[in-house]
Order: structure tokens, then C-alpha cells, then sequence
């Protein structure tokens, strides 16, 4: 019985120097160690109107269901995480088939705009998806395992950086990293144009009114396209309307304002009616003829691009835009060709042509 117990304690003994070295400290373990023996902890990521969303600590399979989603997270150096899109970024924007990398090989979802089918998201295995601002679909996506993240808007100029740097942190440290990079040059080109702009007296500025993809279809005030028309050195017409960038107005209110700059936007791209043809309406309607705008030729169709340049990062693009098209003497040395190529070369890691940047200008298709 003594050899026993002896025994039992020389062996107990034993197994103590093996785990601890007799000391209390845990000497390296013989078990060999796994990722799946970490604890991944989630991330919470606050959007622009407060709400927190909490996502898996990495982000590596997403959909872009949201208009201006798709361009943002190019320009973050993502493109390779989406496994799907909204089927209108398919054929939406001539001008992004040639730009993005694999735009024509990610299938569309159908109806993304209106009708989203949750289980034709299933099949992708998504951890996120960037949508339009839709409560009822957040909770149908959460039910279904997937994090939706809505659009949201302050209705400032400054959203166009930071819901970028939102989707940075949703998607991680290296797209955070070129967030910040888009956040400096928008500051720094803002800076260049407001240097300018903010020393125009406000009877000096001339009135403009922006259309969006319709000539009576308007930008209110909660929409940051009038802060835009300000930075740029006009007045915005509708900057006392209510309602955001798809405000209808009438030909009376029109005709009141009088302005003197008219800009369309969202017109020729994405399958709406082409920009020749509301520019062709509005000259030849005999009730615009003694705008300021049409009388003297004021009329632009805004550039595209890779995308519309009122609603997604191209937005600093449209702010340098306008100052010249307002303030051509101030702004002579502003060369947008040169602008436009740095700006696809630095954030869509695409070099344009001279011929490529004239195009899209002039508002034509590749």
C-alpha cells in the first residue's frame, strides 16, 4: 500500500514540473494551438443619424445593393468583396463597365430598388449588405442572418466623406485607410474652391438651379446640393423648399425664380430619359424662353462618369465643376481634365485618357 501511494505522489509530482514547472507558471503547452480556440469578437460601427450596427470582426463578403454603394467601395479597394449587386449597377453607368474591375462578372440582384427578395441574397452567403434606408428590410435582413446597412443622410455636403469613412470602418483597416485618404483630398479641394468663393459678395453670386434628371424635378433644403451651389459661389433658387433631391416643382415657381445658371443632373445614365433630349426641351418649351438660364445659353448637363456626380464621391468632383462653370475668370486656371484624370487615377485606380476625360465631361459614353 506505501509503494502505492508513493507512487500516485511521484506521479503527481511529475505532471506538476510537466505543466507548471512547479513554479505556478504554465510552461508551453504540448496541444498545438487553433484560430478557432480565439474569441472573434464583433465590431460596432456608429452610422451618420447615431444608430449603432454591429458587424463580424472581418467583413469579406458583401452586396452592393445601394445606388451609390458600388463607387464607394471601389474607391475604398474593396470591389473584390462584393458578391452582388443591384442589377440597374450592371448596365446603369456606361462609363463603370470600363472603370471597375469586375462589374460584369457579379451577378445583379433584380429589383433592388423597389422589391428586394431577401432569398436571392441567401445564395451569396453575405455578411453585409449596403442598402437603401429601408426599416422594414433592416429587420427581414437581420432575421435572415445578414447585416443590412441603410443610407443614411444629415443632409450635408461633409456626408459625402464621412459615409465614406462609414463604410471604411464597416469593412476594415485598410479601407478605413484610404477613407482617410479620400477625406484629406476632399478637404483640401474644398479649401481650394471656398479660398475663392467666400470672398464673392453674396449680389455678385448668380442665381442657379439644379434639376434632377427632370427640368422640374429640384433639390430642397434637405438635400446638400444647395450647400454644394454656395461653396461653388452661386444662390441656390430652392434653397428655402422643402423636400430632398427629388422635389417637384411647377413651371410658375420656375419662371419666378428666373435663374440665371441651370444644371441637370441624373439625365442620360441609369435609363433615364437622355440628357440631349431635356436639354432639347427645355431651349425649344416655349413657356422657359425668357429664363436668364435659357436665354443665354446657361444650360449644363452635369458630367457621369463612373457614377452621378450629385450623389456618390465624384460629388467634390461636381463642387469644382460648377465653381468654373459660375466663376469662369476666377477659376481660369482650374483644369478639370487634369482634375478628373487624378482624381480616377487616386480613388479608382484607373488612368483615364485625355480623350476618356473629355468624354465624360462633355457627358458622352464611352
Amino acid at each position: 500500500m506505501l509503494k502505492r501511494i508513493t507512487a500516485i505522489i511521484l506521479v503527481t509530482l511529475l505532471m506538476c514540473i510537466s505543466l507548471t514547472g512547479c513554479g505556478g507558471q504554465q510552461t508551453t503547452s504540448t496541444v498545438p494551438h487553433s484560430a478557432a480556440q480565439d474569441t472573434i469578437v464583433p465590431r460596432t460601427v456608429t452610422n451618420l443619424n447615431g444608430s449603432v450596427i454591429t458587424v463580424q470582426a472581418e467583413v469579406n463578403r458583401v452586396a452592393a445593393v445601394f445606388g451609390p454603394a458600388y463607387e464607394k467601395i471601389v474607391v475604398l479597394g474593396a470591389e473584390d468583396k462584393i458578391m452582388a449587386d443591384g442589377d440597374f449597377h450592371i448596365s446603369g453607368w456606361p462609363w463603370s463597365n470600363v472603370i471597375y474591375k469586375r462589374l460584369n462578372n457579379i451577378p445583379g440582384i433584380p429589383n433592388a430598388h423597389t422589391q428586394l427578395n431577401i432569398e436571392d441574397l441567401l445564395k451569396y452567403k453575405l455578411q453585409v449588405v449596403f442598402d437603401f434606408p429601408n426599416a422594414q428590410q433592416v429587420q427581414k435582413m437581420k432575421e435572415a442572418g445578414i447585416v443590412d446597412i441603410p443610407s443614411v443622410s444629415t443632409g450635408k455636403f461633409e456626408d459625402t466623406k464621412n459615409m465614406l469613412r462609414f463604410y471604411g470602418k464597416i469593412l476594415g483597416n485598410k479601407e478605413e485607410q484610404a477613407a482617410e485618404e479620400y477625406a484629406k483630398y476632399f478637404d483640401e479641394k474644398v479649401k481650394m474652391i471656398t479660398d475663392i468663393t467666400s470672398k464673392i459678395p453674396e449680389n455678385e453670386r448668380p442665381s442657379v438651379y439644379f434639376a434632377n434628371q427632370k427640368i422640374l424635378l429640384t433639390h430642397g433644403k434637405s438635400s446638400d446640393i444647395p450647400e454644394v451651389i454656395k461653396l461653388a459661389g452661386g444662390r441656390c433658387v430652392s434653397l428655402d423648399v422643402q423636400g430632398g433631391s427629388s422635389t417637384q416643382v411647377n413651371v410658375e415657381q420656375l419662371l419666378q425664380w428666373n435663374p440665371q445658371f441651370i444644371f441637370v443632373d441624373h439625365a442620360g445614365s441609369s435609363g433615364n430619359e437622355p440628357a440631349e433630349s431635356v436639354i432639347k426641351k427645355t431651349l425649344d418649351d416655349t413657356r422657359y424662353q425668357k429664363i436668364s438660364a435659357v436665354e443665354n445659353q446657361k444650360v449644363f448637363i452635369c458630367p457621369t462618369g463612373a457614377f452621378f456626380w450629385d450623389s456618390g464621391v465624384q460629388k467634390v468632383l461636381l463642387l469644382m465643376w460648377m465653381a468654373q462653370k459660375l466663376h469662369p475668370t476666377e477659376f481660369s486656371t482650374l483644369d478639370m481634365s487634369k482634375e478628373l484624370k487624378t482624381f480616377y487615377t487616386k480613388f479608382f485606380n484607373y488612368n483615364l485618357s485625355d480623350d476618356q476625360a473629355k468624354k465624360i465631361l462633355a457627358h458622352l459614353n464611352p
